[in-house]
């Protein structure tokens, strides 16, 4: 028995190996049937949504803390020594207003757009592997308690976590080619180099073999 749910843990590894980074339509079609099961076992969002809130606010609040740096707003709790002093103090800001607003636009780098987007990409790539995990227990579990049933079909299931493990990977894919075409244009909104957007790609794509070559080696093992 241990045998034989050693060469199926095996066979799980490799045929997520496949799928997920060698294409699963090449060899077998989505089955409808099979993606409602998977939609009511884990939810259409499991494969879906790769939002996280905690994530957004901290862009919102890296956002705002870049913004308050930018604009240096000064400290209203300091004395004011005169009145004339202060209204020529406005004076001076109200006429300068636009060369600092444009002063401003000019003071966004490449860095500070790649580290907004690098927090994007590292969070789907850890919900990404974070799910892979799942339907690699969940596969295992269902497995065992099949097997004890006397229910198991060895080809069945798994082509059902072939099939989740495709679904869950074109979906990160569109959702990391979405982001990336938005760096892309906010790079090219403020005149910079778009060089980053293939190294981000190749990295992507990197990554994937990466994961690939592990599945790959635990099955060997």
């Amino acid at each position: 028995m241990k045998k034989k749910f050693l060469i199926f843990v095996g066979a799980m590894l490799l045929f997520i190996a496949l799928i997920c980074f060698g294409g699963y339509n090449k060899y077998f079609k989505p089955n409808p049937q099979i993606q409602q099961q998977l939609n009511s076992q884990f939810g259409a969002e499991f494969f879906t949504s790769f939002n996280d809130a905690n994530v957004a606010k901290t862009l919102e609040d890296a956002d705002t803390v870049e913004g308050a740096n930018f604009l240096e707003v000064p400290n209203n709790s300091q004395p004011n020594n005169n009145s004339k002093s202060v209204e020529y103090e406005e004076s001076e800001v109200l006429s300068n207003s636009t060369p600092a607003n444009e002063n401003i636009e000019k003071r966004i780098t490449e860095n500070q757009i790649s580290a907004k987007y690098k927090s994007q990409f590292n969070n789907l790539q850890n919900i990404a592997l974070s799910r892979l995990d799942t339907l690699y227990s969940a596969a295992i579990q269902e497995y065992s308690q099949r097997s004890k049933a006397g229910t198991l079909n060895r080809s069945e299931l798994i082509q059902k976590y072939m099939q989740a493990a495709t679904m869950l990977e074109a979906n990160v894919d569109s959702q990391f080619y979405s982001t990336l075409n938005g760096m892309q244009a906010e790079l090219i909104a403020n005149h910079l180099s778009v060089d980053i957007i293939d190294m981000t790609k190749s990295q992507y794509e990197k990554a994937k073999s990466d994961k690939r070559s592990q599945l790959f080696s635990k099955v060997r093992k």
